[in-house]
C-alpha cells in the first residue's frame, strides 16, 4: 500500500478566515487513491461570511441555503465516507494549510454537538509545509510555496471551474501529494 493510500485530503470553502466566527460552507474530501470523492454545502444556523472570501470561492449563498446540510447531516455524511473507505478511525488528512481546514472541521463537529476530533487524526500532512522544506533544501524553486505556484510547477491544472471549489481543491492537492512523494523520493 501506497502512503497516499492511507489518508484522505480534505479542503473546505469557508466564509472567511476566522473559524471561530466565519461559517463553514463546503466540505470537499478525496480519498488517497483518487478513487471516492465527496462534495456538500454546510447551512449553519447563521451564515456569517466576508466579501472578499466569497469573491474567490464564488459560492452562491442561496444555494449553500437551498442544498446544504445541517451540520449533523454534514457529520453523518463524512462519517459515512470514512467507512466507505475502510481506514480506520481517526484517518490522517493531507491538505494545503491544512490547519486551516482541522479548524472548520472542528467548528463543523462542535455545532453538531459531536466529540472533536472524532474521525480525524491530530497527525497530518500539510503540502504548504513541504513546498517550504523541499524549497529550504533546494529540491524545488523559491517561490514554489502557494498551491496556485505549486500547480503551475508540478503541471497540476484543475479546470477553472473547479478551482478554489472544496473539491476541485482537494482532489488537485491529492496530485499534489502525489507528485510531493515523488519528489522526495
Amino acid at each position: 500500500m501506497r502512503a497516499l493510500d492511507t489518508m484522505v485530503i480534505l479542503d473546505t470553502e469557508t466564509g472567511g478566515l476566522d473559524p471561530l466566527h466565519h461559517s463553514l460552507l463546503s466540505v470537499g474530501l478525496v480519498s488517497g487513491d483518487g478513487r471516492h470523492q465527496l462534495e456538500f454545502y454546510v447551512i449553519e444556523p447563521t451564515i456569517v461570511s466576508d466579501p472578499r472570501s466569497m469573491k474567490v470561492n464564488r459560492i452562491d449563498l442561496d444555494q449553500v441555503r437551498a442544498s446544504g446540510l445541517t451540520p449533523g447531516a454534514a457529520v453523518d455524511r463524512i462519517e459515512a465516507f470514512l467507512d466507505g473507505l475502510g481506514l480506520g478511525r481517526p484517518v490522517m488528512v493531507a491538505g494545503h494549510n491544512i490547519a486551516f481546514d482541522i479548524a472548520y472541521m472542528r467548528r463543523l463537529y462542535r455545532l453538531a454537538g459531536r466529540k472533536v476530533p472524532r474521525d480525524f487524526s491530530h497527525r497530518t500532512v500539510d503540502t504548504h509545509t513541504l513546498l517550504w522544506a523541499l524549497s529550504a533544501v533546494g529540491r524545488l524553486p523559491p517561490d514554489v510555496t502557494s498551491s496556485d505556484q505549486a500547480f503551475r510547477h508540478f503541471d497540476i491544472a484543475p479546470p477553472d471551474e473547479m478551482r478554489h471549489t472544496a473539491l476541485g481543491d482537494a482532489l488537485a492537492t491529492r496530485d499534489l501529494v502525489a507528485r510531493l512523494l515523488e519528489t522526495m523520493g
